[in-house]
């Protein structure tokens, strides 16, 4: 890039809020010998059949590479001029300004148009004071049960049936062919497929089984819905032609002191009580989420600001992208995760800037604030790993130094959050932790 002075006019065609649109004009003289200067460059290793490298008339040069040239021209005179018109005005850009129309004609000025976008000047309102509703869950034994009951299902053992009828929570086995409007669905068949009535997520005509006893066919009739992914049964009706090849139900281990050490504790009662631990230090990360969210809310509510268009629309693409990835790992057709990105443009455009704004609005009350982690705040951190990983040290040594930006970025998080629900007005209430009804 030449750090060589061009005379040059420039005007501000229109002013943002966080970005400005300028047009700049470059006498002709300046375009004349910047010109020259590029052809003698191509002249040094020009070549045209006839001629040696380097030794190619300057007119045939002029001739051949006409159209190279120009572009090298506007080019050079791009970056020499954009950078020193947004000094003139003391505009500090967030990144490369973006050219949006270039006027060069023979014999004439040079004159583009650029737009620049930079960092929004801004002081964060309302950030003290923020009105807090923290709602308490108590722990009790019912939820402790719960957990119990769903340790002691995950544990149990499936036995073939007894009394060989199949129950509303009885493990099927089946074989099955799909028809739809009288035609076979080629896809749509299995041997040995086992189904779970019992849970949440299994086909409702499937619970129909229940009643049914080992070597029974039935029909049973699925229609899907309007926009299931596969579009061959999207809005169709398709029979299951079923039949029972097995029926088990499932044994759960008895609850006592060897399920507890089965566990990899004491006894029953040391099981109880890691299971409250653990549902009251979650009850705590819901409190702390549902906080966050909360002051969240409020700042964006009350610090409405623009913010450059290029940082939302890479937010943007990395929301998408993330949306992509996860519903393509859920197995989702790619097809229809195109239509899904596509029918939430604006859903998406809206989080993007939500989540630039924000960063803004809690880097300038960190700021402020004069918050800080510092190098006894990280070494603190590196000693509570060290802590819980006693046998571990190299490796937690080798993690820390690998992430610890990622780790202080974390740690100042926290810390601005915790700055914030400090300076909070919180409200209190408490309540028994609901019990999941079956």
């Amino acid at each position: 890039m030449s750090t060589q002075k061009c005379e040059f006019q420039s005007k501000v065609l229109e002013k943002k809020p966080c970005g400005l649109v300028m047009e700049i004009e470059i006498p002709k003289s300046e375009t004349d010998t910047e010109l020259e200067n590029i052809y003698q460059s191509i002249q040094a290793t020009a070549k045209v059949p006839g001629f040696r490298a380097g030794k190619v008339p300057m007119d045939l040069v002029k001739k051949e590479y006409t159209g190279i040239a120009r572009e090298k021209l506007v080019e050079n005179m791009i970056k020499k001029t954009v950078f020193s018109a947004l000094e003139k005005e003391n505009f500090s850009p967030i990144d490369m300004p973006s050219v949006k129309d270039i006027n060069f004609e023979d014999g004439k000025n040079l004159k583009y148009v650029f737009e620049a976008e930079c960092h929004p000047e801004i002081t964060v309102k309302n950030y003290k004071g923020i009105d807090i509703k923290k709602e308490k869950l108590r722990v009790t034994d019912s939820n402790i049960d719960e957990n119990i009951n769903i340790m002691l299902d995950r544990n149990a053992k499936l036995a073939v049936s007894e009394d060989g009828v199949v129950k509303n929570d009885s493990f099927v086995i089946v074989n099955y062919q799909g028809f739809c409007d009288g035609a076979e669905i080629k896809e749509i068949k299995a041997d040995d497929h086992m189904i779970d009535l019992g849970a949440e997520n299994t086909l409702k005509g499937f619970k129909d089984l229940a009643g049914s006893k080992k070597g029974e066919t039935k029909d049973i009739e699925i229609e899907y819905p309007a926009d299931y992914p596969n579009k061959t049964l999207a809005g169709k009706k398709v029979i299951f032609k079923t039949t029972v090849v097995e029926i088990k139900n499932k044994h759960l281990p008895e609850l006592n002191d060897d399920f507890a050490k089965d566990m990899g504790l004491e006894n029953l009662e040391d099981l109880k009580k890691k299971l409250k631990e653990t549902l009251e230090q979650e009850e705590i990360k819901r409190q702390n989420a549902e906080t966050e969210k909360q002051i969240v809310e409020h700042l964006l509510n009350h610090n409405k600001f623009d913010v450059p268009s290029a940082m939302i629309a890479q937010q943007k693409e990395y929301l998408i992208k993330r949306m992509s990835e996860y519903m393509k790992n859920q197995g989702a057709p790619g097809d229809y995760v195109a239509k899904q990105i596509e029918s939430n443009q604006e859903k998406y455009n809206d989080e993007a800037e939500k989540n630039v704004r924000l960063s803004y609005i809690l880097n300038s009350i960190y700021t402020t604030e004069k918050l800080e982690v510092s190098e006894q705040d990280l070494e603190a951190e590196k000693q509570k790993m060290f802590d819980s990983n006693p046998t571990r040290k190299d490796e937690v040594e080798k993690y820390f130094k690998e992430h610890k930006n990622n780790i202080s970025a974390s740690m100042k998080e926290e810390k601005l959050f915790k700055f914030l629900t400090d300076n909070a007005k919180v409200t209190e209430s408490e309540k028994d932790m609901p019990v999941k009804v079956k």
